[in-house]
């Protein structure tokens, strides 16, 4: 089981390769992402207009989501959204983590290569995971 300490690092490694998902959205990036399954459905994808290797996805109510890649590797653990965190498996020994509650403050360090686990304090289930 992974170490918990809210909203902090904690020890825990990638899982088998999966289907990830394939929302219906317009591609006005150029070059486009690797991965679409983070954008929200219905929303346009663009480039950062100042940071090559960053995309936003924005819906057509106006919220952005951003996007940095798969540095570390988020794309191979999506399985795991909407499972506990007990689900996890242990983290590779190079890899950096960071779980923290979905409603708990953090830091608001950006980390390429790092991947977020966010999940629901009380029911402990995992509602997003992503590099940054």
């Amino acid at each position: 089981m992974p170490a918990l300490i809210s909203c902090t690092s904690a020890d825990v490694a990638p899982a088998a390769a999966f289907t990830l998902a394939k929302p219906d959205l317009v591609m006005a990036a150029d070059p486009q992402p690797s991965f679409t399954y983070w954008a929200p459905e219905n929303a346009t994808i663009r480039n950062h207009s100042r940071q090559p290797g960053v995309w936003i996805a924005e819906s057509p109510e106006g919220s952005r989501k951003h996007y940095f890649g798969d540095q570390c590797r988020a794309s191979e653990f999506q399985r795991f959204v909407g499972q506990t965190i007990d689900a996890l498996p242990e983290k590779p020994a190079d890899a950096i983590w960071r779980l923290t509650c979905s409603k708990c403050v953090a830091q608001s360090d950006l980390g390429w290569t790092r991947m977020n686990v966010s999940y629901d304090q009380e029911t402990r289930v995992i509602d997003e995971i992503s590099c940054g």
